[in-house]
């Protein structure tokens, strides 16, 4: 894993320098555990804990999806901060405030979440606060600064660490909340996980400066990065992007399509998913059998895709992903029966996992390392803003139809619209008056 050889298309006469005793590659593994602990174990328990809450209290799912919908919101506006954070104090400090601060909300969740209001209050401003200090941005941002020519396959390696998570969640937390004690045992365990990742985030290296080494543990001269970058079929930007230059452009906001075009039918699905599929007189097991089955899709397609991101331009990988996901969402919504919603869910999770790695992977080369933090950050709530929404709304046409028939139709219409946009995606061109 420690292999830090230069891409294919690296001229052999380039003039370069390898690092002895690259960290990048440690660093990735850090990463991944923080991330796996973090985010797999932590959000993804929500997947199951949230039904049971419901069903055991008594509330509406309505009334009860506002906590994920304000937490939606929340994170939106604590994400710029998270960017701040990442470029002020850095990546590891970001990351283990935010971590201090899922520990202290996973723990009110299961000692103190006696009431809706407090439901809401909790998952949807405490642990908002925590996921967007503790996730993506300054983990994300670690990467575009370790790596260039291995970027995508390094960030697939460590978003692989959600969905490899989540698929031990699913069963874990079902087993955990039947055998001790229901949904509160299972908030306390997740904040046991939580523990381990701040162990592995307080390793973590913010840049290869700090070591006194340089991105891929390469030190390449001028002109080998000239002939590097007129050689290689990917497009990675030579021009520093400021926020302001990047809104100009068409395809920031056409980035921002594919954002939602990936996270709303997750959305959907987390939420709503065991709901929909109980609903239609599935067992619970069945239920979050699916879902595991969609995050075992996402953990091993986030390497082999960001494999690819790395060999060919990322756009046309995206038009593949959201096309599948559009065949998945069908398969789920219609519920044939186990085996293929199993296969949906696996397919559903791929199409995911893929758009996770490639878009931060297109903001990086699109926009540079040095801008990713600043770009993600305007990124990501818009896209949360919008993308929390959905389970809000899903849940009250559930209430009031009885089904989430016009939920799936919906989001089916809206990821078909965003695998046009990645076709139509190209790379930024700075204007001469900036």
């Amino acid at each position: 894993m420690q292999d830090t050889s230069p891409i294919a298309d690296t001229p052999p006469n380039s003039t370069q320098t390898q690092t002895e005793n690259f960290f990048g590659w440690k660093n990735v593994a850090l990463l991944f555990g923080v991330y796996m602990f973090a985010v797999g174990f932590v959000y993804y328990s929500f997947n199951v804990i949230f039904p049971e809450m419901v069903t055991n209290m008594g509330w509406s799912r309505g009334d009860a999806s506002w906590a994920q919908t304000i937490h939606g919101l929340l994170y939106g506006v604590f994400v710029p901060l998270a960017a701040v954070s990442t470029n002020k104090w850095g990546a590891r400090a970001t990351i283990v405030t935010g971590i201090i601060v899922l520990i202290v909300g996973c723990i009110l969740l299961g000692t103190v979440t006696t009431s809706i209001t407090a439901w809401i209050l909790i998952w949807g401003v405490v642990m908002s606060f925590g996921f967007a200090l503790g996730g993506v941005i300054p983990i994300q941002t670690t990467i575009a600064h370790w790596f260039e020519n291995q970027r995508a396959t390094a960030i697939g390696v460590v978003m692989t660490a959600a969905g490899v998570g989540g698929f031990i969640a699913q069963p874990l937390f079902t087993w955990i909340m039947e055998d001790f004690g229901g949904w509160q045992a299972g908030w306390l365990s997740a904040s046991a996980f939580a523990i381990t990742a701040i162990i592995l985030a307080l390793l973590v290296v913010n840049k290869p400066a700090d070591r006194g080494q340089h991105p891929d543990g390469i030190l390449h001269s001028e002109e080998s990065k000239k002939a590097q970058r007129a050689n290689s079929k990917i497009y990675k930007t030579e021009d520093f992007w400021s926020l302001k230059e990047a809104l100009r452009t068409p395809t920031l906001w056409l980035l921002i399509v594919l954002s939602l075009g990936g996270v709303m039918p997750l959305y959907l699905l987390v939420v709503h998913g065991v709901l929909h599929l109980t609903d239609l007189q599935f067992e619970r097991m069945e239920a979050a059998s699916v879902l595991s089955a969609m995050l075992a899709g996402s953990a091993c397609a986030r390497f082999p895709i960001g494999w690819l991101g790395d060999r060919m331009e990322p756009r046309r990988i995206m038009f593949t992903l959201f096309t599948s996901s559009v065949i998945a969402l069908t398969l789920i919504w219609q519920a044939p029966g186990i085996s293929f919603l199993l296969l949906a869910g696996a397919m559903f999770g791929a199409a995911y996992g893929g758009t996770l790695v490639m878009i931060p992977t297109m903001v990086a080369n699109y926009f540079g390392a040095a801008s990713f933090a600043s770009v993600n950050g305007f990124i990501f709530p818009v896209q949360i803003v919008i993308g929390s929404t959905v389970p809000v709304a899903a849940g009250y046409v559930a209430d009031q139809a009885g089904n989430y028939d016009l939920a799936f139709i919906g989001l089916i219409g809206f990821t078909s619209i965003a695998a046009v946009c990645a076709l139509i995606t190209r790379p930024p061109v700075k204007r001469e008056d900036t």
